[in-house]
């Protein structure tokens, strides 16, 4: 009896127990979520197939600049002028006033031919000249009075006028006896001593004008358009002379085996520092440009095989830009073609093509 009485009060509590714990759990229409809401399925999808088709590259941003452009080419000094000095009087050389590679003004001697003889022609021939001329005013004096032909008036002129001819030819041989520089320059020749004599024809030696001196160079004809009389340049002898000039002559023929346009600078040259013969470096100043420059390293080609560079569009894309180089340098190019602002793929550009999608990340 005392066990049956104790039952009662246990049940009641066990009852009283479960009944809480079921309200907890889930009774009284409560229930709890065992798994958290998934985000949607194709939102993700998409998602990660747009960040596989973006490639990701390294870009940088370029801005316009002006350059000055230069055309480099080889050249040769020139003489500015170039004479060989023959003789026009025959005769015995007494004096030779300047020696071999000396510089000399215009009008100076060269070569002193022996005259004495020549000024006694001279002297003759002016007595000559005095008496044709009494005979013919006397002939006319005759003729005015009917006392002598006309035929006998006529060659009394006749006599007069040979007479101030040879007088005439007598001085100019006068003045071939005195060789003089017909211009101010070297006398980079000579080839005559003093005592020899010399005929007519000889050759005495070779006068040489190197101020200003000139600068032979051939321009490619796909570059002759940028080469305008006055174009200034410098130039460089392999001996590290430097000097400035300017185009002073064209050529209006091609050379028939290069099919390139001889171009000449002039160079002042007032120390006579620079010899004719010499290879120079030339290096035309040209136009100012404006221009992008990068890594020659970037440069591609595009579909036509022109030269290109790999650009970002507005959309994040890949454009295959056809550009233009005007200048090389040791670690870089300029190139025309491009907008005045761009954005270009610096690292990864070889593994993107035109049209791709890329996210760029660019280093300034």
């Amino acid at each position: 009896m005392e066990f049956k009485s104790k039952v009662g009060p246990i049940t009641a509590v066990v009852i009283a127990i479960a009944t809480v714990t079921w309200m907890f759990a889930g009774g009284n229409g409560i229930t709890v979520s065992q798994t958290e809401k998934k985000p949607n399925e194709d939102t993700v999808s998409s998602q990660a197939k747009e960040s596989k088709l973006a490639y990701p590259v390294q870009a940088k941003t370029l801005i316009t600049k002006t350059i000055e452009m230069h055309l480099p080419l080889s050249g040769k000094t020139l003489a500015d002028e170039t004479l060989q000095l023959i003789n026009s009087y025959q005769g015995r050389i007494i004096k030779l006033p300047v020696e071999k590679g000396r510089f000399i003004k215009k009008g100076s001697s060269i070569v002193q031919i022996d005259t004495r003889t020549l000024k006694v022609q001279i002297e003759q021939a002016g007595l000559l000249v005095k008496q044709k001329q009494l005979e013919l005013d006397g002939i006319r004096k005759l003729n005015a009075g009917n006392l002598t032909s006309k035929v006998n008036l006529a060659q009394a002129e006749t006599d007069l006028a040979s007479a101030k001819a040879t007088e005439k030819a007598l001085q100019v041989d006068l003045e071939n006896a005195n060789v003089t520089a017909p211009f101010s320059g070297i006398l980079n020749t000579l080839n005559v001593q003093e005592g020899q004599v010399l005929a007519v024809g000889a050759t005495i030696g070779t006068l040489v004008s190197v101020n200003p001196i000139k600068v032979s160079v051939n321009i490619p004809q796909n570059k002759i358009q940028l080469i305008k009389l006055g174009t200034q340049g410098n130039i460089r002898l392999e001996s590290g002379y430097e000097a400035e000039g300017f185009v002073s002559y064209i050529s209006t023929t091609a050379n028939e085996s290069s099919r390139t346009i001889s171009v000449e600078m002039q160079v002042d040259n007032p120390d006579n520092a620079i010899p004719a013969g010499l290879t120079a470096a030339v290096d035309f100043i040209l136009d100012q440009q404006r221009a992008h420059a990068f890594s020659p390293a970037l440069l591609t080609l595009d579909d036509s095989g022109r030269t290109a560079i790999k650009t970002i569009s507005i959309d994040n894309t890949v454009v295959v830009s056809p550009v233009e180089i005007i200048k090389s340098e040791r670690d870089q190019v300029w190139v025309r073609g491009l907008p005045d602002n761009v954005n270009i793929i610096t690292v990864g550009q070889g593994f993107v093509s035109a049209g791709d999608k890329i996210e760029a990340h660019y280093q300034n």
